[in-house]
This record gives C-alpha cells, structure tokens and sequence, in this order.
C-alpha cells in the first residue's frame, strides 16, 4: 500500500506543539492568501488553497490530530480500518493484513489471541460479534459563506462500505454449518468484508449553520450484518471568505476610509453579505476603530432575527499626490507644528 499523507504542521508552518490558536491563525493567513476568489484562474493556488485545507482540517480536530500524531502519515488508514465493520479485515481485504506483517486472517488472531488460531490451523470459528463495529458515518461538507447566510441545497455522491452480507463482515469464507474458514476468502467480498454502495444525496442547508455543526440523515450510513442502517452526520465545515471574518452569528469586515474623510467625517459604503450599505463616519475616526451595523450579520439558526456586522476602519493614504495636494498637506503640516508650539 501506498500511504500518501503529508506533513500537515509543515503545510501550514506551525511547529507540532502549536496551539489551536496558533494553528487557526496560520491557516486564516494562509487561506486568504490562497483563497481560489482572490486567485482566479490561478491552479497552483487553487491547489495549495486545498492542501491548507486539508491540513487544517485534521490538525483543528482534536481527535484526528491526535491519530496523525500517534500515527504519522499512516493516521488516516488506522482511522479508517477502525471505523469499517469487521476492523482491519473489512478495511483492505486480506493483501492489506500481509502488508503488515500477517499471512492472513489466521496469522492476525494467533497475534491478537494466541495459539487457537494458529498459523497452517484449518480449524473452523465462529466469530460471533467480533466484526459488530458502529453503523454511523460522519462526512465532511464543505460550506461557502454566502450558502450558511441564505441556505443551499447540495448534491452529494458518496460511496459507503456496506457489510458483506454473505459473511457478515468477516472476509471469509462461509461453510454449510454456518461457520467461517480461516484463510478462504467470501466469493461475495473476496475477503474484504465489506461491499461499496454509492449514493447520491440531495442535503438541505439550513440559514445560519456554523462550522463544526452536525447535520443528521437518519439511516443513510453503513448497512450492518443483519441489514440494519445507521445514520449519516454531515460535518460542516466553514470555507474562509477572502473578506468577511465569522464570529458566532457576527461578521467582522475591514472598511477602507480616505483619510479625509476620517479627518473631516462623512459616508462610506460597507459590504455585507446582502449587498452594499451606508456607514455615516464621524469627523475624528482613528484606524482600527470599529463601527457595529445592527442586523447586517448572518441569520440566527434557532429563532428570527440577525446578528451584527462589525466594521473596523482601515484609513487609506493616497500613494501619488498632486502639486496642489502637496502644496495643501504642507500648509496643513506646519500649521499643526505652530500649533503644538504654542500649546507647549
């Protein structure tokens, strides 16, 4: 097998003892710099935009940050095998179990359980509800900004890895008797346990939905040996807008304001996500400053109503100035300078 998995903390330039904190802001700078809406057209950093994701995404959950830890660039399989009924046999069939180390299905349980499933031994077992393992299935949404404001409906094509129903899950091979022959594969699974079943969903996002929530789909998960259906859970996650910045139910945008207009006060248009609207800036605002915009932010997932949006100035200077703007910007210098002398 090949384990394609790459340094994630290296992707996202945080040491391996980052914080959450630290390893959430590396990947906003990044993302933002490689967002596909601020690149387009540019490929290499559509794919690097993909790559950061895919690291901040394993590294930002704390589960699956502890598996790559413990486990390297082999986290994932380990993950995966243990989630697939019937454990390592269902996850890549017998070849897999030889790749580490193992002959086959009775090699593994004269590790895990001693002699009584020997190695050359043709002895017959029932394995009961060793290969039980949970039905439900978590999956990954990807989720635009503008779709959690006003809500979307997504198509999703997925292939899960039902129980082998002619061998219940185990790979093997399965006699008259009812019991399982070590070492025979099952025609039906050729000995990996499980059977893909593709589906195409159509999922309803609801208005408001945050990143890291749950959406459930009652038995759309794994088929289990006795033909019970456990529960799909959409994970949602947030892509990073090149713009607005989320918190809770608020949105966070930088604003550009001329510093003329911040010296003498005035009006500047602000984006939101429904459109462009009018903030009145008064005489005297500073850089950083911040302004709330009351029911511009994005829509409450429980109950009516909008949160806020926060808009924090960015004073902009001009880079080029004409003779009479420089003529002007140095009379208004050396006025302030007479100024502050005198008050001194």
């Amino acid at each position: 097998m090949n384990f394609k998995y790459k340094d994630y903390y290296a992707i996202l330039g945080v040491p391996r003892n980052a914080t959450e904190k630290e390893i959430k802001q590396a990947y906003r700078r990044l993302a933002r710099k490689y967002h596909p809406d601020v690149n387009p057209g540019d490929k290499s950093a559509e794919e690097k935009f993909k790559e950061i994701s895919e690291a901040y995404e394993v590294l930002s959950d704390p589960e699956k940050r502890a598996k790559y830890d413990q486990y390297g660039e082999m986290w994932k399989y380990y993950s995966e095998q243990q989630q697939q009924p019937g454990g390592f046999s269902s996850g890549g069939g017998w070849q897999d179990l030889r790749d580490f180390g193992f002959g086959g299905l009775g090699d593994l349980f004269a590790t895990l359980f001693g002699d009584a499933f020997g190695r050359g031994r043709t002895a017959e077992a029932d394995f009961g509800t060793v290969f039980d393992a949970s039905l439900d299935v978590e999956y990954p949404i990807e989720v635009s900004l503008e779709e959690a404001y006003s809500g979307t409906t997504k198509t999703l094509s997925l292939t899960l890895q039902d129980t082998c129903q002619q061998c219940g899950g185990t790979g093997a091979s399965r006699t008259r008797s009812g019991y399982f022959t070590l070492g025979q594969a099952c025609s039906a699974c050729h000995g990996r346990g499980t059977v893909p079943r593709h589906k195409r969903l159509e999922v309803r996002i609801p208005a408001g939905v945050q990143d890291g929530a749950k959406i459930r789909l009652a038995g759309e998960g794994l088929t289990g040996r006795t033909g019970q259906r456990g529960d799909l859970y959409l994970i949602v996650r947030m892509s990073p807008h090149p713009r607005f910045e989320r918190k809770g139910d608020d949105i966070y945008v930088e604003v550009d304001v001329p510093y003329t207009t911040a010296a003498l006060g005035g009006e500047v248009r602000v984006p939101t996500l429904k459109g462009n609207v009018t903030m009145k800036v008064p005489a005297g605002t500073q850089s950083g400053q911040v302004f709330r915009l009351a029911g511009q932010g994005m829509p409450h997932l429980k109950g009516s109503g909008y949160g806020d949006l926060y808009a924090r100035v960015r004073i902009t200077v001009p880079r080029t100035l004409t003779a009479r703007e420089r003529e002007l910007l140095q009379q208004l210098a050396q006025l302030h300078g007479t100024a502050t002398a005198a008050r001194v």
